[in-house]
């Protein structure tokens, strides 16, 4: 009890501090981040995904996806067995107001896209993200079941990892 406790007031603190500071963005680590919570060590990297960078993966059922598969040194034994690690987007959602924000994962958001007729539809597309030992794989697929759209645009993209001591 006393470690989920840990981690709840862990990821609070963590998440007071995402909104108060910024950094510059380089691809792939923008920032790096190491900071003590009660006994709990929290690690804040952020990723600056490029459309180049994405690669296309298939399901046993042959539904395909976008992948990005990053290095993450933080994610450790002690971590996956007593830690907690948290995913971010930063996704904007008003252009005209340049209005942003951090968006936990998952996270399904609409995208409208033109079909071969010329009609706009939109899909809900799912942005996720899965880890273990050392990496952190960050997941895009649209919900309609069909392959996603080649990613042209850069995604941004926070990973907390929460060390218990």
């Amino acid at each position: 009890m006393k470690q989920i406790r840990t981690i709840l007031i862990s990821s609070i603190a963590v998440i007071t501090a995402f909104l108060t500071t910024s950094c510059e963005r380089e691809y792939i680590t923008k920032e790096y981040i190491s900071e003590y919570y009660n006994g709990a060590k929290v690690y804040t990297r952020e990723y600056a995904i490029q459309g180049k960078d994405w690669q296309v993966g298939h399901y046993d059922n042959g539904r395909t996806y976008l992948y990005a598969e990053c290095d993450n040194p933080d994610i450790t034994d002690n971590v996956m067995k007593n830690g907690a690690v948290l995913g971010y987007l930063w996704f904007t959602y008003d252009i005209e107001k340049n209005a942003s924000s951090w968006n936990l994962m998952p996270y399904v958001y609409p995208y409208t896209f033109q079909n071969d007729e010329g009609n706009s539809i939109t899909i809900g597309e799912n942005t996720r993200f899965e880890y273990e030992k050392g990496t952190v794989v960050f997941v895009v697929e649209d919900l309609d079941g069909f392959e996603p759209d080649a990613m042209t645009d850069e995604l941004i993209f926070k990973v907390v990892v929460i060390e218990n001591y």
